[in-house]
């Protein structure tokens, strides 16, 4: 793993942890994540938050 990507993949963890405490402190968020049906609409909603997960260690 390259430093670039270990820093991607780091990033992603750290924006899944927040994630994570985002919707253990907001129900209505954690509502609208578990209505999700894929992969995709987790994208979609999380990115409407803010976050950038779609994307695995070695695709940036």
């Amino acid at each position: 793993m390259s430093d670039k990507d270990l820093s991607n993949f780091l990033k992603k963890i750290e924006q899944l942890n927040q994630i994570a405490e985002l919707i253990k402190n907001n129900p209505s968020k954690k509502l609208l994540l578990s209505k999700c049906k894929n992969h995709d609409e987790v994208i979609k909603l999380t990115s409407q938050w803010g976050f950038d997960i779609g994307k695995r260690w070695g695709e940036y």
